[in-house]
């Protein structure tokens, strides 16, 4: 008797173990039966999955251990993105991009539910750059370091090599052969000058913590994205199959759930420039057009190579000394460089987004897309 009894007690054992690896292997869509077992315990629309055992009373126990109240419903497949979140995509933001953050609501709380280890954000490039803009901006971290290196750049394109010593001596041809040499030194300076920058920016956003903790409560909540609509989760509610499960309040990126995830999240950010339509990018030194030049080279390398080359042109050298000719033009391209600086810092200063592509780059965020919530 003891032993069929004891074959007795096991077989409910080995049926649960089946059913749990059944959650395993299907865990997506018992994901979405336990939104709806929650919703249902909430006196929203009834219903028993057929993935989760006694889901009813697994509902049931969430609600009461967490001391949830109002009635359970679901929001909308999807809320229209902000204007501010629409900017960073061609056309707009579209289609699944929209899928609102809140899984369901109970009550007042706009609920993303987390079974286990999940997806701390979905979308392609665009959704990780308007991410990265918004957390730059809301993280609070400064535009005047990066913009002070940047005009710091700028005061260095200018030619520093002695031109006597590569053997011109002051006729017309080599008048024209040493603004030549001047423009081949500014342009290097100038790319010389871009890859510096790329190096202080990926230095302001390497272990900032508040920028992390930005970028991670905007992937969380979407309250940028959504505008604090029903499309912004404000709760998180980490629950396993068997209805153990915990609530957390998520509102501002300082919520210590947030530092929590941001911790494991670790965004990381680079910067590779960006490339234009073939007719943003014509020019002298690119009449075709070719990709691959950039708005800071093409502002900053051609006007001073107008000026060097229009001086270097129309110098007199029979009423003017060589060098003389070679300064003013040096002089006069400074000056163009002072007045350039002033219009476009002014420009620059008023956000991330106009610093970062008019130095014609894009940020490229790597970052820890699975999270044990």
């Amino acid at each position: 008797m003891r032993l069929k009894k004891s074959i007795h007690q096991l077989k409910p054992k080995q049926k649960f173990t089946e059913e749990k690896k059944l959650l395993v292997m299907g865990d997506t869509t018992a994901a979405y039966d336990m939104e709806k077992v929650i919703v249902s315990a909430a006196g929203g629309e009834p219903f028993v999955s057929n993935l989760i055992p006694n889901s009813d009373d697994v509902g049931k126990k969430i609600i009461t251990d967490l001391k949830l109240s109002g009635k359970g419903a679901f929001p909308k497949n999807s809320y229209p993105a902000t204007k501010r979140w629409n900017q960073y995509f061609p056309s707009g933001a579209k289609g699944s991009t929209l899928t609102p953050k809140t899984d369901l609501m109970i009550g007042d709380k706009r609920i993303s539910l987390k079974t286990g280890d999940a997806q701390l954000m979905s979308g392609g490039v665009n959704e990780a750059s308007a991410t990265f803009y918004v957390a730059a901006e809301e993280s609070g971290t400064s535009l005047d370091e990066a913009v002070s290196n940047l005009g710091k750049h700028i005061n260095n394109l200018l030619p520093s090599t002695d031109m006597r010593k590569l053997g011109i001596k002051g006729n017309k041809t080599q008048l024209k052969q040493m603004g030549k040499f001047a423009e081949i030194e500014i342009l290097k300076n100038a790319d010389d000058a871009h890859h510096a920058f790329k190096n202080d920016m990926r230095k302001v956003f390497k272990g900032n913590a508040a920028f992390a903790e930005a970028f991670t409560f905007e992937a969380m909540t979407g309250k940028i994205k959504f505008g604090d609509s029903l499309g912004t989760a404000d709760h998180f509610l980490v629950t396993d199959y068997e209805g153990t499960a915990n609530i957390h309040k998520v509102t501002t990126m300082s919520d210590a759930y947030v530092k929590k995830i941001a911790k494991q999240v670790k965004p990381d950010v680079k910067f590779k420039a960006t490339q234009s339509t073939s007719s943003q990018l014509k020019s002298p030194q690119n009449p075709k057009g070719k990709t691959g030049y950039y708005t800071f080279w093409s502002a900053v390398g051609l006007g001073v190579k107008m000026i060097v080359e229009e001086e270097m042109q129309n110098g007199d050298l029979l009423n003017e000394g060589f060098m003389d000719i070679f300064k003013r033009a040096i002089n006069k391209a400074l000056n163009w460089m002072k007045g350039f600086w002033k219009k476009v810092k002014n420009v620059v200063s008023k956000s991330w987004e106009a610093l970062i592509r008019f130095m014609g780059l894009e940020p490229m965020v790597s970052f820890n897309n699975h999270v044990k919530f």
